[in-house]
């Protein structure tokens, strides 16, 4: 499978976009959906491109049917859920903003309701409403199975850590966090409420960011707290999110977005993941005349690994040599450094380990 990749992820990417390569490996592309999450996605852009492209074997559109009919179910309880939790948190005085595949779907039609898998949802409150958010949670019958309430970001106490919150019978948790990982500049989670817009969900009020603060949103993700920029990784879902996004949103504050991120490392993920999305959605943004030389040699990096996949720790330890000037910057938690020097020295430790660990479910 991992031989086939390089091209299989191209005929994948072209197919989510409504395409249909003239030859496809069905085999290849369906397995390569199943393993990046966007299983559901290539369900529905087969479905509705059907009649304008060429004929889809019986076999592989009667099992993309089922699986797309099955996360249209999933994601309508997972609705059910939010409005829910949401009502609980407007009842203390707290309206959340709602971030990736949530804010996906709220803004998708009825009809499209089934395009996007989400794992679980991603819900931010401001620092000092967590607690009170907590509780509220927790008098609908929400328990807490990661993190919690007396945890916070490395030597900054005024961050509490994300609190995976889950209750029987639902279709998936909820991500409570009150700042984004990722960079220091990124501490104050009022970046994703600015511009945002109040939306009405049957009764419960929430926020959902602006596009450009979503995009942002979906880097600090995937580049920084995940650690995709240094071990070359490709997470096909949340590019697809970001085309969706622009699609949707055409006027993307591209200048601002980029501002966001300070010169050098941060910006030279940024640069990398917005190159891949244009190779592989045509994602056009108006500063990729800009994008460093070191951006563009990670997306050959990226393209190079697809190919042979074995190569990845050498390249991992590559991409950190070249970022070696900007080791302060690294930190994917955003926080200060520990009073003790030597927790300091464990946590840092600790976090490169976590770059050589084996590729997650969703990770290209």
């Amino acid at each position: 499978m991992q031989a086939s990749r390089h091209r299989a992820l191209p005929a994948l990417a072209d197919c989510l976009a409504g395409g249909r390569p003239e030859s496809v490996d069905w085999d290849a592309v369906i397995g390569l959906a199943n393993d990046s999450l966007t299983i559901t996605a290539l369900a529905a852009a087969v479905q509705r491109s059907s009649t304008t492209h060429g004929p889809v074997p019986d076999d592989v559109r009667r099992y993309l049917d089922v699986i797309l009919e099955r996360n249209r179910t999933r994601n309508s309880r997972l609705l059910n859920e939010l409005t829910e939790a949401v009502r609980s948190l407007n009842a203390s005085g707290i309206v959340p903003a709602v971030m990736k595949g949530a804010a996906i779907l709220l803004a998708q039609r009825h009809e499209e309701i089934g395009d996007r898998l989400l794992t679980d949802i991603d819900l931010i409150v401001p620092p000092d409403d967590m607690s009170r958010a907590i509780d509220a949670l927790k008098r609908i019958g929400y328990e807490i199975m990661v993190g919690g309430e007396m945890g916070s970001w490395p030597g900054d106490p005024r961050f509490h850590l994300p609190t995976v919150l889950s209750r029987p019978g639902d279709a998936g948790s909820i991500d409570l966090q009150c700042r984004p990982k990722g960079p220091n500049a990124f501490s104050d989670p009022q970046m994703l409420f600015a511009k945002s817009t109040r939306v009405d969900l049957n009764g419960a009020t929430l926020a959902i960011p602006s596009p450009s603060a979503q995009i942002a949103y979906l880097l600090l993700h995937d580049q920084f707290q995940d650690g995709d920029y240094f071990r070359g990784l490709i997470d096909m879902r949340h590019l697809f999110d970001i085309a969706v996004i622009v699609r949707r949103a055409p006027d993307v504050d591209w200048r601002g977005l980029r501002a966001m991120f300070l010169a050098g490392y941060e910006r030279n993920a940024v640069d990398t993941q917005l190159l891949t999305a244009k190779w592989l959605f045509g994602v056009r943004c108006e500063w990729e005349p800009r994008c460093s030389r070191l951006a563009r040699l990670q997306l050959k990096r990226r393209r190079t690994q697809l190919r042979w996949a074995f190569l990845w720790q050498a390249l991992t330890v590559m991409s950190l040599l070249l970022e070696l000037p900007h080791y302060p910057a690294w930190d994917r938690y955003g926080g200060l450094p520990l009073p003790s020097k030597r927790k300091e020295a464990v946590r840092k430790l600790r976090e490169l380990r976590r770059l050589f660990r084996p590729r997650s479910l969703g990770k290209v």
